[in-house]
């Protein structure tokens, strides 16, 4: 019997073999959503399949799921991996101001945890002596 496995927002992909159902931004228009299922092997490579509904809009997450198990099911997976990449605290405001990527900007940080040490900004960089090409 395949059991569901919800991992958070911003987890990894689970090592292959594996199926996963990922809802996520468009990545060619971020103020659409996508929900695709995403095959992965035990070699790391994966194959991946959008979820529509009769009309080319993404399915709606319990439909999307319910399609996913009778994947996984069929397919002989023992678990189905979610996750939701827009139930993190900045994609959920993301969502809620209509997909607009600018909406509370000023309260971001720039750390780079790892070292402690705030990022760059663009505004900072000079041109390095370097001519503009734009």
């Amino acid at each position: 019997m395949t059991h569901i496995i919800d991992l958070a927002p911003h987890d990894p992909l689970p090592d292959g073999p594996a199926l996963v159902l990922l809802r996520r931004f468009e990545e060619d228009d971020p103020r659409r959503i996508m929900i695709e299922i995403v095959a992965l092997d035990s070699h790391h490579t994966e194959s991946n399949a959008r979820l529509t509904d009769d009309h080319g809009r993404p399915m709606s997450w319990e439909d999307a799921t319910a399609h996913a198990m009778r994947t996984a099911t069929d397919a002989r997976f023992e678990a189905l991996y979610r996750i939701d990449r827009l139930a993190g605290p900045r994609e959920t405001e993301i969502v809620s101001h209509n997909g607009d990527h600018a909406t509370n900007m000023e309260n971001l940080e720039d750390f780079d945890p790892e070292d402690g040490e705030p990022g760059t900004d663009m505004r900072d960089r000079g041109n390095s002596g370097a001519p503009r090409r734009f």
